[in-house]
Parts: structure tokens; C-alpha cells; sequence
């Protein structure tokens, strides 16, 4: 790929510990470095629900500014589930896993991931959205399923 070429010349930092951001820039063949921070996932008032997750990357990207040179880019994203327009918010623990899912449990709801990729020259930022659809769980299926994963925040 032409792309992948180009990309060989650049440090790449994924400014994110999540597990799932890691595989897919595994599965696109991209070499990086994993780096993580702690910040401020606070966002103004009154930001669209698709605004949230592309500020929060942003903001998180630019804690990672002092590393930026000309043969650097970092990618940083954020990502957000939204029930019924109110942010569900990363559950720390499996109690917590256990009320999000039953909350979760026959309902539709959105995820909205943000994206900040940066380098010397440019930056750009977008976001995705996903409608995820839950079937009933019972609680003994969602004990289950916390017993055999775990929780991971994205």
C-alpha cells in the first residue's frame, strides 16, 4: 500500500492505551509506539453530542505535543456511549460493568468516537458514529459475561 510507504518515515505515537485502538493499527499493517496519559475529560457546556469525543481528543493530543517533530504524528481518540442523548459513562469496575449493561440490556444506543491525528504540518480530527443494538440480557447472562471478559474501557 502507497499509504503504509509513506507512513514509514514517521514516528507514529498512539496516545492511548485501549486495547481495541492498538489492533487496528495492528491490522492496517501501521508501526507505532503506545503512549498514555492521564487528562481532563471535561468538555465546555452546551457542545453537540458529536463535538464531545473530537474536543476530548483534541485536548488529549495536545498533551502530547511537546513530542511532535517533523517526522512525527499522533493519533489520539476518545470515545463516548450515548443512551437516550445522556453520556453512560466507563465503568471502573465489574459492579459498574454489571449496571451499565443492565442498562444497556434491550436498548439502542449510540457510541461516538473522536479522532485527533497530528503532526508538525497538519492536524485533522473527526468523529464516527455507531448505533449498537442490545438484546435482552438477563442478569445471569451479563454476570456470565463479566466472569469470562474483562472490563476493558475503549
Amino acid at each position: 500500500m502507497e499509504l503504509l510507504k509513506k507512513l514509514e518515515k514517521y514516528n507514529i505515537i498512539l496516545g492511548s492505551a485501549s486495547p481495541r485502538r492498538r489492533d487496528l493499527l495492528n491490522g492496517l499493517g501501521i508501526k507505532f509506539k503506545i503512549m498514555s496519559i492521564d487528562y481532563d475529560e471535561r468538555f465546555p457546556n452546551g457542545m453537540k453530542k458529536e463535538e464531545i469525543p473530537v474536543y476530548l481528543a483534541i485536548q488529549k493530543n495536545e498533551k502530547f505535543s511537546y513530542l511532535i517533530t517533523d517526522n512525527t504524528i499522533v493519533i489520539t481518540a476518545d470515545t463516548i456511549v450515548f443512551l437516550n442523548n445522556m453520556i453512560i459513562g466507563k465503568p471502573a469496575n465489574k459492579s459498574e460493568a454489571f449496571k451499565m449493561l443492565k442498562l444497556l440490556s434491550g436498548k439502542k444506543h449510540e457510541v461516538i468516537t473522536g479522532v485527533c491525528i497530528k503532526s508538525a504540518e497538519k492536524m485533522v480530527s473527526f468523529y464516527d458514529i455507531s448505533e449498537v443494538y442490545f438484546k435482552e440480557l438477563s442478569d445471569e447472562e451479563i454476570i456470565g459475561l463479566l466472569l469470562v471478559t474483562t472490563v476493558v474501557v475503549v
